[in-house]
């Protein structure tokens, strides 16, 4: 009995979090003798979740943890990216590429893996732990806010203490 409770209550929380995520669970593998993955079942449960679309994620990537670490990084929900959902069926289609921030969104995840694969990869120094991420330079924010340098402290950097002197200026 107390098998069947843990069983259900998980069962509820992962349907739960299908519908506030609007996916698909990933599918349970078949029980023995059972029907093929992708077959019908004898339940008439739906067919696995299979990612359309994929462009620049890989197919087995998981999608729900990568989706939601972009989300925070840029402290945006899933339809800053992402087509809305119909309004008469609210359905989502995660798939559509009808919003042009999505194409954005491939564009930085492009950037974002040739910086930590091609270039900092060269970097002797560099550890595996010192990787680029959106949150890197959006630091939950939709648009990365501008760099301004704080303000230097006197005796600092140039023209400080033991500084070379200022080059002087060329014979007129």
């Amino acid at each position: 009995m107390r098998t069947r409770v843990i069983c259900f209550a998980g069962s509820l929380c992962v349907g739960l979090s299908t519908l506030l995520c609007g996916q698909q669970p990933p599918a349970a593998p078949p029980a023995a003798g059972g029907p093929p993955a992708g077959g019908p079942s004898a339940g008439g449960g739906r067919a696995p979740y299979v990612p359309k679309n994929l462009k620049v994620l890989p197919a087995n990537a998981d999608l729900r943890t990568i989706m939601r670490q972009y989300a925070g990084a840029l402290g945006v929900e899933c339809e800053y990216c992402h087509a809305a959902a119909d309004p008469v069926t609210h359905r989502e289609d995660r798939a559509s590429d009808a919003n042009p921030e999505k194409d954005k969104a491939r564009d930085m995840i492009r950037m974002t893996n040739d910086l930590n694969t091609k270039y900092l990869a060269q970097l002797s120094w560099r550890t595996d732990t010192d990787v680029i991420s959106c949150g890197t330079c959006h630091r939950g924010q939709k648009h990365p806010p501008a760099f301004v340098p704080p303000p230097r402290q006197p005796g600092s950097g140039p023209g400080g203490p033991g500084a070379a002197p200022p080059p002087a200026p060329p014979p007129a």
